[in-house]
């Protein structure tokens, strides 16, 4: 199943995304809901960030092709990607004038679906919504010369989601694709993660309580790509879709 929140004549809610219709539900994927009468057509509704999140995580050197040299980490090391940062399918990613080289990390994000503290990697499974595509924006020259990533990481607009959260996803077997202008930049796939998705909850859990709508950006592969102003970047997870956004200036 896949769970879009979307804006449509004015309104926003959330839906069920099947046959290329939009079925509105009455509340939210993180509670009871019913599906209602009201049905629009995937053209003609606008996907918003797909969920609201409070907080979210992202995983460092969490792929063997991604450390390029540098000894692999001995456990999950998250890192924190503020909510100023989260945007949807098709708003822009904004680059500072002084942020110098920033590139692009395509990620495979993971939902939270209900209140999770403390729990094992067994378990872990089991309090999530589901799966979206995900860009963790990365300034290179703040990422190496300030003292923490708050800027680097998680400046405005530097964390998009979406277009849709889907419910069921082959965590063995996933691959991702990045795309600027084009031309693929990025193929990850899902053999080449070190810690994987329930290792990566239970370690964040054991400290730091997950609510329903948080996100977890799992690793990216390889390398990764620059992004600057005019560019059009496309990361697609199949089985899920393609999340695109266009790169601008900040104002």
């Amino acid at each position: 199943m896949q769970f879009g929140r979307f804006l449509a004549h004015g309104e926003i809610a959330y839906g069920v995304v099947e046959d290329g219709l939009v079925k509105q539900i009455t509340t939210t994927p993180f509670e009871s809901f019913e599906i209602t009468d009201h049905v629009h057509p995937v053209e003609d509704v606008r996907f918003l960030v797909p969920c609201v999140p409070a907080k979210g995580f992202a995983i460092a050197l969490n792929y063997w092709s991604h450390l390029a040299g540098r000894p692999a980490p001995e456990r999950v090391e998250p890192f924190h990607k503020t909510p100023n940062a989260f945007i949807g399918n098709g708003d822009p990613i904004l680059i500072p004038g002084d942020a110098g080289r920033v590139e692009e990390e395509a990620e495979l994000v993971v939902v939270i679906g209900r209140r999770c503290k403390n729990v094992s990697p067994e378990q872990a499974l089991d309090y999530v919504l589901g799966y979206t595509c995900g860009v963790d924006v990365s300034a290179r020259a703040w990422q190496g010369g300030d003292k923490s990533w708050w800027r680097a990481k998680s400046a405005d607009s530097f964390a998009s989601l979406g277009p849709v959260i889907q419910t069921s996803m082959d965590l063995a077997s996933f691959q991702i694709f990045a795309r600027v202008n084009g031309e693929q930049v990025q193929h990850c796939i899902a053999e080449d993660m070190i810690f994987n998705i329930p290792d990566q909850i239970s370690t964040i859990s054991r400290y730091v309580t997950l609510e329903p709508g948080d996100v977890i950006y799992t690793g990216t592969g390889g390398a990764t790509a620059e992004i600057k102003p005019g560019d059009t970047l496309q990361v697609e997870i199949p089985g899920i879709g393609v999340l695109e956004n266009p790169i601008q200036s900040a104002p």
